[in-house]
Order: structure tokens, then sequence, then C-alpha cells
């Protein structure tokens, strides 16, 4: 192919430093790769626990990810389920510390095990000083920030009212 019948993009492809079939080759490694169950790692969601000790005067707590529909809320706000002894984690007791990782441990195993519905016991905060809720921001905090939780709502009384949260997660 003589230079006259190349395009400038082919003529600057040649005079670049980059190699097109190693770019294409490692293209179609991440593309196989995709496809084979290792490459989902879980990524553990970190909160800062710099604003944790703020007021929260917030008796229901409902989030969800962009594209969720308001109707996914209602069925969460409304959910009669009997969750599994893996599926429910309850948190009081642990420090702030121990309840991130222990949230990322839960997360990650009901991820594994294509769980839809879990439930987060935080507690409401009552004995803590100045109504401070440092563990039930924190869980909220996560909530917002985890790439696998979909949507959140204040679980219903018969499940621990404000002080947990049911959470639909990705499958």
């Amino acid at each position: 192919m003589n230079d006259d019948s190349k395009s400038e993009f082919e003529k600057l492809l040649e005079d670049s430093e980059f190699n097109i079939e190693n770019i294409l080759e490692d293209k179609n490694d991440i593309q196989d790769n995709m496809h084979d169950s290792s490459y989902k790692k879980y990524i553990e969601t970190n909160i800062s626990h710099k604003d944790l000790y703020t007021e929260n005067n917030i008796d229901i707590f409902v989030h969800k990810k962009f594209g969720i529909q308001d109707y996914m809320i209602n069925n969460i706000k409304k959910l009669k389920y009997r969750f599994k002894d893996r599926e429910i984690l309850n948190l009081h007791g642990y420090g702030l510390l121990d309840a991130e990782k222990s949230i990322n441990m839960f997360l990650k195993t009901n991820l594994e095990h294509k769980a839809r519905f879990l439930l987060i016991i935080h507690g409401k905060g009552l004995h803590n000083k100045n109504s401070h809720a440092p563990m039930k921001n924190l869980v909220e905090s996560f909530i917002i920030e985890s790439k696998y939780i979909l949507a959140a709502h204040t679980a219903s009384a018969d499940y621990g009212g404000s002080g947990a949260v049911v959470l639909l997660i990705k499958r």
C-alpha cells in the first residue's frame, strides 16, 4: 500500500508508538475475562467517618440509584419477606470500623449467594449522646456509596422500623 492511498489516520497511526495489534489483543483478552465468573470481584465500599456524629432527625430513609423505578421503592417499603439468617446483619454492639467491615463482608457473601433483599439492623441511636446515631449514619452513607445496592428503604415495624433498613441488591 503506497502512502497516497492511506488515510490521515493510518499515516498518524504508523508514526505513533502504538502497536494496533497489541491493543486489539488486549481488548479481546479483557472481553474474554469479562465472561469468566472470577472476573467479577467485589470492590469494598469505604466510608468517611468524619461526619457520622452529626444529628440525625430523619426517621424514614429512602434511596434509589438512577434508573430504579419508584414502584421498586414501594415494593421494598411493603415487603413481606422471610429473610434467611445470612440475609440479616445486626450491628448492635459493633464499633464503626468493625461495622463497616462487616457490612462489606455481608454484602459480598449475599452477592455470591444471589440474594435479592437484605436487612441491616443498625439501631435507632437512642442510647447515644445528643441524639447522634453514628451507626445509622454509617449504614445510610454506605448504602448511598455502594455500587451493589440498587435501592433501600427504612424497614417496616415488623423488621425493626427506623432502627433497620431493607436493601435491594444487584444480582
